[in-house]
């Protein structure tokens, strides 16, 4: 029984540790040692390129080392009945919250107009906007977007949420399906983007959807950047219909050194930096579910492959 580590090596290398200390019983390699490939039976990924799965025949796992599969559902050779795995660490939840509540309170106490004014040494006082008076849609209602929904009731925001289905948590309102998208789009002052990247979401905030939130709304994304069409939100910013963004994801990590992210004045960008997931969990996970998958017990946070997530 085998566990290979196919990260780069700033998780690779304390994920293997942690998984050589909680299971000595298990052989564990990373991707810069050479592995038996007939012993190997899990793997931990963020994404795979074509080729890497068939070469470990036994394989029964494939375990995400993140809440998001997108990359390793991509993968052209993974197995239609190879199960998958993903994180779920409350921790990394609280902490996305918590990146997501910075950005929305920066941008709603004018704090980056007030960091441009320093550097000119420009003393000018701005009125603040009253917390109850900023409606936040949060799309995507999984254990991060409800976190991040509960977080922002719990402070005075109104916040909506839209999701597949009805979530009825305290003091968010509900809105589902295309006609209801449209609903809470138009009523939304700061959307925040969690939604995990399907087929169904890629391109989804384009000049359509982001043209039907109000004048002088703002985007922080967390989700994934393939869910911006960039070019459609850098438009709608500069034409004035938007005031700014906060992104945290890109489609392509790092952008190139002539995006224009690296310098419009109303673009926060961060390096994917919202919150990591716990090593330990990621550890723990990978070990309690190949254990259940050799023993064919039901697994830990399966992934559904139809839904994507």
């Amino acid at each position: 029984m085998a566990i290979l580590v196919h990260l780069p090596s700033f998780m690779a290398v304390p994920i293997t540790a942690l998984l050589r200390e909680a299971a000595p019983d298990i052989t564990v390699w990373n991707g810069r040692e050479a592995a038996v490939p007939e012993e190997v039976e899990a793997i931990i990924a963020w994404g795979l390129k074509p080729g890497v799965l068939p070469a470990y025949p036994k394989l029964r796992l494939v375990c995400a080392a993140t809440a998001g599969v997108d990359k390793l559902l991509a993968a052209p050779d993974l197995p239609q009945d190879m199960p998958v795995t993903r994180i779920v660490d409350p921790g990394q939840q609280t902490g996305i919250a918590h990146f997501v509540l910075a950005m929305a309170l920066r941008h709603t106490r004018e704090l980056g107009v007030y960091a441009g004014q320093q550097r000119r040494g420009e003393w000018k006082r701005h009125r603040g906007r009253a917390l109850s008076g900023c409606r936040v849609g949060v799309l995507g209602l999984g254990e991060i977007g409800s976190e991040v929904a509960r977080m922002f009731a719990a402070i005075g925001f109104p916040v909506a949420g839209w999701s597949r289905s009805p979530k009825h948590l305290p003091g968010v309102a509900d809105f589902t399906g295309e006609d209801g998208l449209d609903a809470m789009l138009a009523q939304t002052d700061i959307l925040v983007c969690t939604l995990p990247l399907t087929p169904q979401t890629d391109g989804m905030l384009d000049r359509r959807t982001l043209s039907r939130l109000p004048q002088g709304a703002y985007l922080i994304n967390v989700g994934r950047g393939e869910h911006v069409v960039e070019a459609d939100l850098l438009a709608l910013i500069d034409e004035g219909h938007l005031s700014g963004a906060a992104l945290d994801v890109f489609a392509k990590e790092p952008p190139a050194a002539d995006d224009p992210v690296w310098t419009h004045p109303r673009i926060e960008a961060t390096p994917h930096i919202a919150a990591d997931p716990s090593y330990e969990l990621v550890a723990q996970q990978c070990i309690e579910n190949l254990r259940r998958a050799r023993d064919g017990r039901p697994l830990l946070n399966q992934v559904d492959r139809q839904a994507g997530y």
